[in-house]
Parts: C-alpha cells; sequence; structure tokens
C-alpha cells in the first residue's frame, strides 16, 4: 500500500511538472511502433523488387550477334572456354548488364579485366586501410567515382606490423624506433591517401556491434572522442558480460629468450577449463598478441586437458565452432 501511495504521488508530481506525459497512451504508442516496423518491412521489400525490375529492365536482348551471341555461345559451350579476361574483354558491356556488381580483390582486378574494356560507375573499397595504394589504383583507374570506407585507427597494412605479431624472434630490445617508425610511414593506405588529399568525409556514428557497452567504451573514448552512438543494452548491469580486468601476479614477458608468457599462458588455460566445465552449451575465443603465444597457450591447454578428460566433450561435441585460439592478425 506504501509503495503504490508513493508512486502515485511522484507520478502525480511528475505530470504536473510535464503535462504532455498526462496524455500518453501506452496501448496506443505500442500499436503505432508495430505499425511502422511493419510498414518499413514492406518498404525494404519493395525497395528489394524495384532493383529486381530495374536490372531485369537493362538485360541485354537475346542475340546471336555481336558481344550478347558471345555471351551466348559460351552459355552453351561444354569445354574450351575463353578465359574470364578474354572474355570480359570481347563481351564485357554484356556482362556488366547480367551482372552489373563485381566484387573482386585488388589481385582480381588485375588479373580478369584489361584496362580499358570495363568501366563501372562506382568503386566501393572496402576495409580500406588494410589496402596499400598499389593495390587500389588500379581498380580506381576503371571507375568514375569512388567510395573508401575504413577506419584509420586500424594500423596500416605494413611489414613491421607483420612481423610485430607473428615474427617475435626479431625483437630487438635496444630497437632501433626510427628506422621502425619510417618503415611504418612509407607504407601508408589508399584510406590514408584519400585523407592527405583532402577528399570529403562522413563518420559513421552508430554502433551496434557489441552487446555491452564496456566491449566498446575505452575506444570510444580514446580513439572516437565519445562520438559513437552506442544503443543502449538491457544486460548492462549483469556482471556476466561485459569487459574484465584479472591481474595474473607474476605475468611478466620473457623478451630474451621464448618471447612468450608463461604464467599468463597458464591463467588463461585455467580459465577455458573453468568455462569448459561451467558454461559447456556457450563458445569461446582466444586471442594471442602473437603465434609465440598463441602456442603457448595451446601447449599448456593440452596438458590441462590430459589432467581433466571429462571437459573433452566441450571441446568435440558443438554443432559448428566450439572453441579457438587464435593470434590477433588470424582473429
Amino acid at each position: 500500500s506504501y509503495d503504490r501511495i508513493y508512486f502515485s504521488q511522484l507520478l502525480r508530481s511528475i505530470v504536473r511538472q510535464k503535462p504532455e506525459l498526462a496524455h500518453f497512451d501506452g496501448e496506443l504508442h505500442e500499436r503505432h511502433v508495430a505499425d511502422f516496423r511493419q510498414l518499413d518491412s514492406e518498404r525494404l521489400a519493395l525497395a528489394k523488387y524495384r532493383a529486381l525490375m530495374a536490372h531485369y529492365e537493362r538485360m541485354p536482348p537475346h542475340s546471336a550477334v555481336g558481344a550478347a551471341g558471345i555471351v551466348r555461345s559460351e552459355m552453351e559451350r561444354k569445354r574450351g572456354h575463353r578465359t574470364v579476361r578474354r572474355l570480359l574483354k570481347d563481351a564485357g558491356s554484356v556482362v556488366q548488364c547480367i551482372k552489373p556488381v563485381f566484387m573482386m580483390s585488388p589481385l582480381s582486378v588485375a588479373q580478369f579485366l584489361e584496362p580499358g574494356t570495363v568501366e563501372f560507375d562506382l568503386l566501393v573499397i572496402d576495409e580500406a586501410s588494410q589496402v596499400q595504394p598499389v593495390d587500389a589504383l588500379g581498380a580506381i583507374a576503371r571507375c568514375k567515382q569512388i567510395v573508401v570506407v575504413g577506419d584509420s585507427k586500424q594500423l596500416p597494412p605494413t611489414k613491421f606490423f607483420a612481423r610485430l605479431m607473428s615474427d617475435v624472434e626479431d625483437y630487438d630490445e635496444d630497437g632501433d624506433d626510427e628506422a621502425q617508425a619510417a618503415q611504418v610511414q612509407d607504407i601508408e593506405s589508399i584510406l590514408g591517401l584519400c585523407k592527405a588529399r583532402g577528399l570529403p568525409e562522413k563518420m559513421l556514428r552508430w554502433h551496434y556491434r557489441s552487446r555491452h557497452h564496456s566491449l566498446i567504451a575505452v575506444s570510444n573514448h580514446e580513439f572516437y572522442d565519445d562520438q559513437l552512438f552506442i544503443v543502449p543494452s538491457p544486460f548492462e548491469l549483469n556482471p556476466e558480460l561485459g569487459l574484465k580486468f584479472h591481474f595474473v601476479e607474476g605475468g611478466i614477458f620473457d623478451a630474451g629468450v621464448s618471447a612468450t608468457n608463461q604464467v599468463e599462458a597458464k591463467a588463461v588455460c585455467r580459465a577455458i577449463i573453468e568455462h569448459a566445465r561451467n558454461s559447456p552449451e556457450l563458445s569461446l575465443g582466444v586471442a594471442a598478441f602473437s603465434v609465440k603465444q598463441q602456442k603457448a597457450i595451446r601447449n599448456e591447454l593440452e596438458l590441462m586437458q590430459r589432467q581433466n578428460p571429462e571437459i573433452e566433450e566441450f571441446f568435440a561435441a558443438h554443432p559448428t565452432e566450439p572453441f579457438f585460439c587464435k593470434n590477433l592478425e588470424n582473429v
């Protein structure tokens, strides 16, 4: 009774401050939301069929001569087909009418598209922070407009980065930092090149991948100046979710000899065993900062698996991939 009176008075007080709340109808609002969802889904379906119709109307006529005839004869052949490069050279316009969108790697562009034979209205370069300019320029030369999508906060595609992640035996305690930094700067991405040339930029602000705010909070604050819009999570207070810090006593990186952190590897393996016992229905991924640390974790895990045979089912009886341990690049 006390709670009912207390909250009723609280509600009256809030309504006096904001009279428009008194006119709010929860059921009507939910109906509006449901109607919007349905109309939004129908609009998406309509857009799909409009795209299909536009594609169908641009399809080349059925012809036995010219470029269309070449494509038709290639379809009828059982063997001795033209190479893809030759086909696109001889009948590229018809192939583009049939397949207006090409998804290719930079190497495939150079391999299959002869310069001057096929041209695109728009080129989209995804993950542009990982694409070197020398790889992208061939595709750019074949288009009228480009959209470069990437994150300049990611590390550029460098040999230095690859060596740092996988070839730790080259670690030099006195390291020539200036030489290494120069190497990073010498090889920039196509994204960095576009930024240096002053091309117009637009930041995508919506972040929807993280189910818990703590997974992106540090990056949002340190790298993106708190400009990312993070969808509120209903699981914010769940102690089982999110990012946690666990201090490992004595976990020191052995830079001089093994280039691993054995104490930390054991701690990680104990956490894996605990997960396999307590939450076998949930998959698990482990990311290590180098190939050597990944191997150290795997070796330690093999020993612990032999000592705990009852958890073997977790690693074997899963419909997809129950567990992985990979170095950062492979993740």
